[in-house]
Formats: C-alpha cells, structure tokens, sequence
C-alpha cells in the first residue's frame, strides 16, 4: 500500500499550480499502486491531462502546468536476487 503522504502530494499537485511531484518506488507493486490511485484522482477532479509513458516511468502534465512523475527502480539487490 502506497504512503498516506503520497495520496496527500497528488492531491496537492492537483488542486495548486506551481508544484510538481517525483517520486520513486523500488517495489513494483507499489509503483502500480500509485500509478493507479493517481490515475483515479485525476478523474475525480476531472483534471484534463496528457501522459507520458516510459519503460517503468510515467509523467502526467497537468492543465494547471504541473507534472507529476512516478518512477520505479529496482535496488541492486533485487536485481542480484532474481
């Protein structure tokens, strides 16, 4: 489950031009999560925006001008494990 504070930023990033958000997560299924529950956000403000979608990386520009990044990048040790 994805941080408390994470839901909180997105809102923020929504409603409040001039703040952007990038985070980061190191476990997969917390980065879906988050891609997900920022995705519902979006469309319950009903906030117009464009992504951008990379391998493991996906941006969000905002109508309000503001971006926000979400990211994920495995820790060296999940990559010597697998």
């Amino acid at each position: 489950m994805v941080p408390e504070e994470f839901e909180a930023a997105v809102e923020k990033v929504l409603s409040d031009s001039g703040f952007d958000l990038k985070v980061i997560f190191t476990e997969l299924d917390k980065w879906d999560e988050a891609i997900f529950l920022t995705l519902a956000l979006i469309h319950e403000k009903e906030t117009n925006f464009i992504t951008i979608q990379e391998p493991f990386k996906v941006e969000y520009l905002l109508e309000n001008g503001n971006v926000i990044t979400i990211a994920f990048r495995p820790t060296p040790m999940d990559l010597l494990e697998e």
